[in-house]
């Protein structure tokens, strides 16, 4: 739960006559840097709401994010387009992964703005258009080499408010959103991580 990476974003308005795919391409456009605070939890099949952790993230596209996680437990996750860090304070331990621009996770395809790669990837549909609210489903068009089994995506006046995700595990989380500000300032020194000297450092090449 601790790990997710992430996932979002927003901006401009929806074309009634669009197809999904271009109506969820018009939300994801139009930006450079996005930044949010979260509350991420699980539920199980009942709905029940399980354990819940809040932060706050910034992204700066393409390739550039930091997932801040302050409660229960400090977690950060770091992207400088090159490498991905995770950085675990509790544990005195770090470890850097290769960042992978192929990956096939729905959230990451978002969060970078891949609209080709989603679009190949996944079957977009438009479940609902209500007022000020849109609510986008995506299913994977080959299930077996998904991370995901379902993503939903809820946008609230035109900026991402809600994600929900359902693993091939049969785990589902929710991620809502709040303080959601577009192209804020960001200082590029935010998503670069230099590890203390304290910690252990652990190097994995196969991310």
């Amino acid at each position: 739960m601790r790990k997710l990476l992430a996932t979002l974003l927003l901006s401009t308005s929806l074309s009634v006559n669009a197809q999904p795919l271009d109506q969820l391409a018009s939300l994801l456009s139009g930006y450079d840097r996005f930044k949010s605070d979260f509350e991420q939890f699980v539920t199980n099949e009942r709905g029940e709401r399980g354990e819940s952790s809040t932060g706050h993230f910034a992204i700066a596209r393409p390739d550039r994010f930091v997932w801040i996680t302050e409660t229960p437990f400090p977690q950060e996750i770091i992207s400088d387009g090159e490498y991905i860090w995770i950085y675990d304070p509790d544990l005195e331990q770090a470890t850097r992964k290769p960042a992978d621009e192929n990956t096939d996770s729905a959230p990451a395809l978002i969060l970078n703005g891949r609209i080709h790669e989603l679009d190949r990837r996944y079957e977009v549909a438009l479940l609902q258009q209500q007022g000020d609210m849109v609510v986008f489903e995506l299913l994977p068009k080959q299930s077996g080499e998904a991370m995901f089994s379902r993503v939903r995506l809820l946008f609230k006046d035109s900026v991402l408010s809600e994600l929900l995700l359902d693993d091939t595990l049969g785990q589902r989380s929710m991620i809502q959103l709040s303080n959601q500000e577009l192209n804020p300032e960001l200082a590029d020194e935010l998503f670069s991580f230099d590890p203390p000297d304290d910690i252990d450092v652990i190097l994995d090449a196969s991310f």
